[in-house]
């Protein structure tokens, strides 16, 4: 069997909770974090950050340790650690069972500088610690890791060399949102490509060596004092985050790991978001030890897995430690008297959803009594209310959504980390006859090119024909464009006041409110429509499926190939019409999301190029975190899936407008 000792991740797993150290210990326990991380890390542009860390401290390759198994990573370390001076990355060290592989480690003599990459934000007048002394949240994740390494670090040294005494001192190294790119295309200078074995790595260009001399948008924060302050016990969340202090959870958790023990532990919220469970999808054998948790701690049989849990209620995070510790598991369990009375509003009060959800779920007729008068065949809609609300809306109306990033390493020069970029949005069209077409679509494809002034261009070049009515789905476009506004009233662009006036028309900030401000279809059906399907969300990729199946117009209309025949589409024909409604073996329509193309679709290759890249691009682009993935896979990459990948990002961007006219079409059928 292979050792097992604590690493930096069992460390962070054991942080979420102790108990999940056993399930993820054994590869025998499903793991849905066990997606595809490369494409991730790409997406937040964590690969090009450590890449980049490597260029400022001038580590050579011969000082990049990539030995993968413990001992030959920690033998090799060993060597480096001879030499007088030396900048190492992934420098290995052992402390009893626990074992650290150091981003970068700077020796000077016996002077040693730990740098942690992390591909996060930070300024230098944001706090490690909040009023309380405590380490605030959002940062300490990070000052954890961090601390637990410098403690391995620190003691592995001590037995290495007794007679020496090494300062260690910690510094977490983050994207500074305070700092400017002062050259275009930095984060052009890490390509993606493949190794013999096809699995895809980040290779330097000729150019990213001069990255030393630009200014530099990663900056090593000093983290020493704050981190000795952990490893002593001395920061007050620490027997609220761990049950501990620093070191004896350390030594607990490591201990559990290694032997293959079981932590004690409670039930409780995070319970809910355990990733050891398993699917339909999940290979034959696995075991789910969410269940097996649920089981031993909570009394649950086999059957009580099928009824509505509380985690399922919408808009009720909050509040699920409190109904747990009242072992209040499912939603049957509760009553009006667990939410403060509703306030009188338009549609559907944040209360009355979640009562009407919980109605519907447990069938109790009596909480149910109110909703009654909009209910029919179990779906939920108020057309009195949605009649009301649509009345104002105006002809033809627009459906917009925008697809974003915000990576790391800038993109152009001038702009800071971590700052918008709009590259990607769809537009289709409701004329006031009811004539659908999607009419307009914007995707960059230029590697290095900062698009948000020609995304904005282009939007006002579509938008600003007519009066009518635009409409997002949730706030998000309206943040982007305020972000948008923001960089243009920096910019010399010689527009940029007629394209500032476009997003005021269509936006809202504080008190003011734009003539034309898009309406969120988001809170038009949070108020006035609930399946039972939808569970605790709102997601549009929740609504439509509901949406459908609700509705004998759209199951009889999509059934047939209309779309790009009858309806204009920007990415379908009458060579390629698409059919948007399938039906499960239940006989419900399935979610048109799991119907779109396949990547390997796209790809204009013979078989055999497709057999090689078919590991890789199997994955349809089906979700927001797939399109910024694959959005940063074509500004970053090279091979012959860039047209793949282009063709998948505007149907799947297509899709989220195409959802919005679905419900559109349906309230007004409805009313």
């Amino acid at each position: 069997m292979k050792q097992k000792l604590f690493t930096k991740s069992a460390f962070k797993v054991a942080l979420t909770c102790p108990r999940q150290l056993y399930y993820y210990g054994d590869e025998s326990y499903a793991n849905q974090n066990n997606d595809d991380s490369f494409l991730m890390a790409l997406a937040e542009g964590g690969f090009q950050v450590g890449e980049l860390a490597k260029i400022y401290y001038g580590v050579d390759d011969a000082n990049d340790i990539k030995e993968k198994d413990y001992q030959s990573s920690i033998n090799v370390t060993n060597e480096r650690l001879k030499l007088s001076d030396v900048n190492i990355a992934e420098a290995a060290f052992r402390y009893k069972d626990c074992f650290v592989r150091v981003d970068i480690l700077k020796k000077t003599g016996t002077d040693i500088e730990l740098v942690e990459v992390k591909a996060k934000s930070w300024t230098e007048e944001d706090s490690f610690l909040n009023k309380k002394g405590e380490v605030a949240s959002g940062i300490r994740e990070y000052l954890y890791d961090v601390a637990f390494q410098k403690w391995v670090v620190v003691n592995a040294l001590k037995d290495l060399y007794p007679n020496k005494k090494f300062k260690v001192k910690a510094f977490l190294m983050m994207a500074d949102k305070g700092k400017v790119a002062d050259v275009d295309g930095m984060n052009q200078c890490f390509r993606i490509v493949k190794d013999k074995n096809n699995r895809s790595k980040i290779e330097r260009t000729a150019d990213a060596e001069n990255l030393r001399n630009a200014a530099h948008v990663l900056t090593p924060f000093d983290v020493d004092e704050i981190c000795d302050m952990i490893i002593k016990g001395e920061t007050g969340e620490q027997d609220k985050v761990m049950g501990n202090t620093f070191v004896p959870f350390v030594n607990a958790m490591s201990q559990h790991y290694c032997n293959r023990t079981k932590a004690e532990t409670e039930i409780g919220s995070k319970c809910f978001s355990c990733p050891f469970y398993t699917t339909d999808e999940t290979p034959s054998g696995l075991k789910d030890g969410y269940k097996e948790c649920w089981k031993e701690m909570a009394g649950f049989k086999d059957e009580d897995f099928k009824k509505p849990l509380v985690k399922d209620l919408w808009g009720a995070y909050i509040k699920r430690n409190k109904f747990i510790v009242e072992e209040k598991y499912f939603l049957e369990d509760l009553s009006e008297g667990d939410f403060k009375p509703s306030e009188e509003s338009e549609g559907l009060h944040h209360v009355e959803r979640k009562l009407l959800q919980i109605a519907l779920a447990t069938n109790n007729d009596n909480m149910m009594r109110p909703f009654k008068p909009n209910l029919k065949d179990g779906t939920y809609i108020d057309v009195e209310g949605l009649r009301k609300e649509m009345s104002g809306w105006v002809y033809p109306l627009h459906m917009i959504d925008f697809e974003t990033t915000s990576v790391a390493l800038p993109f152009y020069k001038g702009l800071h980390p971590y700052e918008q970029v709009a590259f990607q949005f769809s537009h289709h069209i409701i004329e006031k006859n009811g004539t659908i077409k999607h009419i307009g679509q914007y995707l960059n494809t230029k590697k290095g090119f900062f698009p948000n002034f020609e995304f904005i261009r282009e939007l006002k070049r579509q938008l600003e024909n007519d009066n009518g009515s635009v409409f997002r789905y949730s706030n998000h476009e309206n943040t982007i464009l305020r972000c948008i506004y923001e960089q243009l009233d920096k910019s010399e662009e010689c527009d940029k006041n007629a394209l500032m006036d476009f997003i005021d028309t269509i936006t809202h900030k504080d008190e003011h409110v734009g003539e034309r401000d898009m309406i969120d279809l988001w809170d038009v059906v949070k108020k006035y429509y609930y399946h039972p399907s939808m569970k605790g969300s709102n997601s549009i990729k929740v609504v439509l499926p509901a949406v459908l199946n609700s509705s004998r117009l759209l199951k009889e209309k999509y059934s047939r190939p209309v779309y790009g025949t009858e309806i204009i589409s920007q990415n379908y024909d009458s060579t390629n019409p698409k059919i948007w409604i399938s039906y499960d073996e239940d006989g419900n329509v399935e979610n048109p999301y799991k119907h779109l193309e396949k990547i390997s679709e796209f790809l204009d290759v013979d078989e055999d190029e497709i057999k090689r890249y078919e590991s890789t691009l199997d994955e349809s682009v089906c979700n927001g975190g797939a399109a910024l993935a694959a959005y940063s896979k074509l500004q970053f990459s090279d091979d012959v899936a860039t047209k793949a990948l282009e063709e998948a990002l505007l149907r799947y961007c297509e899709l989220d407008t195409l959802a919005m006219v679905f419900i559109w079409e349906y309230f007004n059928e409805m009313i």
